[in-house]
């Protein structure tokens, strides 16, 4: 019951609040356009940094005109008492109809956060990101094409590259699934766990009994998991290039 509570306030605050998100774009130096909407924190103190959490939208947010509302993490973080325990900055970003996060856009996305650092107050150590469905893959990518740059990983039914696993053996990661999925089969996310592991890695495996398509609704309000993300931090001096 607390559960439905908290979804049912979740989602009433999400379109409540989305109002909150600038949509923009952005122009990588390949000529790529990204579009994408940012979200900063309700307010920012002077030489005050913030974490950056990148969520990534599943296949159904591909050409969606509401940005800010294609990935369930942003609705979560954007409740004024969320906004309020973890100050930050959002960005997401969104492809075309036909597009993934692969290629050229997830090139730009990887351009679009390290300008970001220079434009913004953001926290280089604490840089965060996720993603559902087709967003969680686009997580597994994302950390794969900078494995240095982000301090943690969220990846919600989301297929992962196992033969890749020793790449990312150092970056906490946390991987969410539903038991009956079948459009993204669970499998995925086990067999990443166990390359993982294999690779010496320490992933954090959540998979939810007889929950199918929408595992990043039960994800996302797991308070454990913010409390986690937020407390992650990449020694950004011992950094490997």
């Amino acid at each position: 019951m607390k559960l439905l509570t908290l979804l049912l306030t979740l989602s009433l605050g999400a379109t409540l609040h989305a109002a909150g998100f600038v949509q923009t774009e952005f122009k990588d130096s390949k000529g790529t356009l990204l579009r994408y909407a940012i979200l900063k924190p309700a307010k920012i103190k002077p030489d005050t940094k913030y974490p950056l959490v990148v969520s990534l939208h599943g296949a159904g947010g591909r050409g969606s005109k509401k940005w800010q509302g294609n990935c369930a993490a942003n609705k979560v973080l954007s409740q004024p008492a969320m906004r309020q325990k973890y100050p930050c900055y959002i960005i997401a970003p969104t492809v075309g109809r036909n597009e993934r996060w692969a290629g050229a856009p997830l090139a730009a996305l990887i351009e679009l956060i390290k300008s970001s650092l220079k434009k913004h107050p953001i926290d280089p150590a604490r840089i965060y990101v996720t993603g559902q469905s087709m967003g969680g893959a686009g997580t597994y990518s994302a950390i794969l094409a900078e494995p240095h740059l982000f301090a943690a990983a969220v990846p919600v039914c989301g297929r992962g590259q196992p033969d890749q696993a020793k790449k990312i053996v150092h970056l906490p990661i946390w991987i969410f699934h539903g038991e009956k999925d079948r459009v993204v089969p669970t499998q995925h996310s086990r067999e990443m766990v166990e390359a993982l592991k294999k690779a010496g890695g320490k992933p954090i495996y959540t998979e939810y009994p007889n929950i199918r398509r929408n595992s990043w609704t039960p994800t996302y309000a797991e308070a454990k998991l913010w409390t986690w993300l937020f407390a992650q931090k990449r020694n950004v001096d011992t950094k490997k290039k």
